[in-house]
């Protein structure tokens, strides 16, 4: 190594050195000596205290007999029985369903009609891919929904729903060719 090299190697050394220095902070001590402090503290919770809690004696229920308060009173649950049972609009529910009542009609979808011996019948695509025929008469949908006329571009459907306030209703809806679900 060159006598320059050295020189230069030494004053790098000599210059970080005293960049080093310049970092020594008087306050540092301080510091060492709270981290120690915090070190040798113990770092487990306090212990929790937990309340006494008295023993009770136990009680017997004496109204087990009664009617329970989270049902309805009788003369309520008999009403709201018959209500859903039938009443002016409600839906024969003796009758076994169909098979396109396991959709909604959101799922179904008409695909096409066709006239067979003078009567039109409805091409119904299920969700599964299957297409059904259905005529007047027949039921599809959830909410009881009944065909009640078929055109060449539309399936027009009765369906029977229930509300608190006024019963069982009837909401006509449709199924058209050009619904794109």
């Amino acid at each position: 190594m060159t006598s320059l090299m050295r020189r230069v190697l030494a004053g790098g050394w000599l210059a970080s050195l005293f960049l080093l220095t310049g970092c020594a902070d008087p306050s540092l001590s301080q510091l060492e000596e709270t981290l120690s402090d915090i070190r040798q503290t113990s770092s487990s919770e306090p212990a929790m205290v937990i309340p006494y809690v008295p023993l009770y004696p136990t009680q017997r229920y004496q109204h087990s007999e009664a009617r329970s308060p989270f049902l309805p009173p009788d003369s309520i649950q008999d009403s709201a029985y018959n209500a859903l049972a039938g009443g002016e609009n409600g839906p024969d529910q003796q009758r076994s369903s169909e098979p396109l009542e396991r959709f909604s009609l959101q799922e179904l979808q008409l695909v096409g009609t066709l006239r067979m011996g003078g009567r039109r019948v409805a091409m119904i695509a299920t969700p599964e891919g299957e297409v059904m025929t259905a005529q007047e008469g027949n039921y599809m949908g959830t909410d009881y929904g009944r065909i009640t006329a078929i055109s060449a571009d539309t399936v027009e459907i009765r369906e029977r729903v229930y509300t608190q306030q006024n019963g069982w209703q009837i909401r006509p809806t449709s199924l058209t060719l050009d619904d794109e679900r």
